[in-house]
């Protein structure tokens, strides 16, 4: 695996685990299509190589997670004000690698734990929420503005915070929110824990190691089987844990 070869993002390998930082401080983080292009592939390679166990996913400064879409670069190319020019471009619309970005397109069996401090805002936001376990800084501001733009939270962000909060505070979130209570996120069960910068890395390697202490066939099972558990009902659901346990035994 080649750490150095990406224009955006910094990689790191230790204890099966890659840690991934965003790394486009001029612009606050904000996706442009290389960038895109880029993460899809981080993705497909963390899922692929049977030595790593799950992905780390941070940004560079502390100041600001991510801003979202460049709106120069990356919204007029999705609205077709602006025609592909490069590679990196054609192959985001032609492959529709933002739902790979989002990790929108497939099951992935290798949880990425993510970490947002400073401003999360927008796709930066959904990008968080396509994390299996999410960490926050207590300083952090997490919102949804797009529909100030005429847009919507379409990177995942509609479906993941409708699946887990109630109507009321969905739409609170998902209409014109610049920095959601993190208590309401956290005690809703959207995020994982709210953290003083003082302690963010014991508390990332805390979560890393109940991945790493834990068997990858089971962790892969899980992450393969938690949606379909949650939709369906308890019967179900014991069935389908027999089955699980099953699978595991006969191996």
């Amino acid at each position: 695996m080649d750490l150095d070869k990406y224009k955006y993002f910094n990689l790191q390998i230790s204890n099966s685990a890659v840690e991934i930082q965003i790394n486009r401080p001029e612009k606050k983080n904000a996706f442009n299509p290389e960038m895109v292009c880029e993460l899809c592939d981080i993705w497909e390679i963390i899922e692929s190589n049977s030595n790593i166990k799950l992905g780390i996913l941070r940004s560079i400064s502390t100041e600001f997670f991510s801003a979202g879409a460049d709106l120069k670069e990356l919204i007029p190319l999705l609205t077709g004000d602006l025609k592909p020019k490069s590679q990196f471009e054609s192959d985001l619309l032609k492959d529709k690698l933002l739902d790979k970005f989002y990790r929108k397109d497939k099951t992935y069996n290798k949880p990425i734990i993510g970490y947002a401090s400073g401003y999360c805002l927008a796709g930066g936001f959904e990008l968080l929420l396509s994390c299996d376990f999410l960490i926050v800084d207590e300083n952090t501001k997490i919102g949804l503005p797009e529909t100030t733009l005429g847009l919507i939270p379409a990177g995942g962000g509609i479906s993941r915070i409708s699946e887990a909060l109630s109507r009321s505070l969905s739409l609170e979130i998902l209409i014109n929110s610049k920095n959601v209570d993190l208590k309401k996120l956290l005690y809703s069960g959207i995020i994982n824990e709210i953290v003083n910068r003082n302690n963010v890395e014991d508390v990332i390697e805390n979560y890393s190691k109940k991945v790493t202490d834990s068997s990858q066939k089971t962790v892969e099972l899980l992450m393969a089987n938690i949606d379909k558990l949650q939709k369906i009902d308890l019967k179900e659901k014991f069935n389908l844990e027999d089955r699980l346990l099953n699978e595991l035994l006969d191996e």
